[in-house]
């Protein structure tokens, strides 16, 4: 097992990576405190797959967790969902000085996490992510929240856990598609600040479908490492850390202009990925060589732009409602240099974006 320490001004906590290592969660909660009265909170499927092995393993130990399940998918971070969790907290007389645990994906943990957050001013939280998405991504920085139907991730907070623990373990029963759309995320580290991520999936993509556990935790590792950096740089996403957003923009669009149905997150983000690079290159700021090497390694994990669902006018107008917008005008976004380098701008315009979802929209 191996741990990286995520250090920030007020607060630090560590992040354990391993294989098959779930039997010593319980340890580590005694290590941080946890007391043994604490809430589970997951989704059907991770439920219907590790939630009776997870719960026996936290009983033996002495805990005793009470669990509340969740619908998986984006419509589960609701408004909705968020007051029955509540309800199901108060009611099971979960105390301020106790734990709840966020044992999924991005969802779950998106959700759990604005939870703790909230939840009498704020209870102890642990991030568990099953999904390499969630690893790699949601369940590292602080942030949380839930959506509203005027956008994704409107309504939320920086909220931090004592610990995060990550077992690869969970992804061999991950589903193919969950699978890449978690590697895209890793892809997007290599792109924006470590080009060795980039060369080793380039260089092992077969491996890396198949599940090499070694791989796998190496690439989790400096992912991870990655995301910490960001993060301890730029805690509450002043200007650095929006380097994490790289794809997300048109990302974002292109997910809302579906109405957040046919992609997955991790999906929409690869094709804006994409698409930003597209920006990039027309702009002379990055190579043919480098663009197509990460246009080919992205469209390498199954891609098919949807775009008998999907109007320009639309996406274009769900950018317009992005938070990262720096005026009516222009748009505040990270563009690649060369794979492994970005540099920030405040300048790219809608023309720009229009030019790049033409870009996608000829690609199938």
């Amino acid at each position: 097992m191996r741990k990286i320490t995520l250090k920030l001004k007020n607060i630090k906590y560590p992040i354990y990576i391993g294989n098959q290592i779930i039997d010593r969660f319980p340890d580590l909660c005694r290590k941080h405190g946890v007391k043994p009265h604490l809430a589970v909170i997951t989704d059907k499927i991770v439920a219907g797959i590790y939630l009776d092995e997870f719960v026996s393993i936290l009983k033996k130990r002495g805990f005793a967790p009470e669990i509340i399940i969740v619908n998986p998918g984006e419509e589960s971070k609701s408004l909705n969902v968020l007051s029955k969790i509540f309800t199901d907290l108060i009611q099971m007389k979960l105390r301020r000085d106790e734990t709840i645990v966020a044992f999924g994906g991005g969802v779950v943990g998106d959700l759990a996490g604005f939870a703790s957050a909230v939840y009498l001013r704020g209870v102890n939280l642990i991030q568990l992510p099953t999904t390499l998405l969630a690893m790699v991504d949601s369940s590292i920085g602080g942030k949380v929240g839930i959506n509203h139907k005027l956008g994704k991730n409107l309504i939320g907070s920086f909220y931090h856990p004592i610990f995060v623990f990550s077992d690869v373990n969970f992804l061999k029963t991950l589903p193919k598609r969950e699978f890449m759309c978690g590697l895209g995320e890793v892809v997007k580290y290599g792109i924006i600040m470590d080009a060795e991520i980039f060369k080793i999936i380039e260089s092992n993509f077969d491996n890396i479908l198949n599940l090499d556990f070694k791989l796998m935790q190496t690439l989790v590792f400096r992912s991870i490492s990655v995301k910490s950096s960001v993060v301890q740089k730029d805690e509450k996403e002043k200007k650095f850390r929006m380097i994490l957003n790289f794809g997300h923009t048109i990302g974002h669009g292109i997910e809302a202009g579906l109405n957040y149905r046919r992609l997955k997150h991790g999906e929409a983000i690869m094709f804006g990925m994409i698409g930003e690079s597209f920006i990039a290159f027309s702009r002379g700021i990055l190579r043919e060589k480098d663009f197509s090497r990460m246009r080919n390694l992205l469209f390498k994990m199954g891609l098919v732009f949807p775009k008998k669902f999907l109007a320009k006018d639309v996406i274009l107008k769900h950018i317009g409602y992005d938070k990262k917008i720096f005026s009516e005008q222009r748009l505040n976004m990270y563009l690649p240099m060369k794979i492994g380098k970005m540099r920030f701008f405040n300048d790219v315009s809608f023309g720009e974006i229009e030019r790049a979802l033409d870009f996608l929209f000829n690609q199938n």
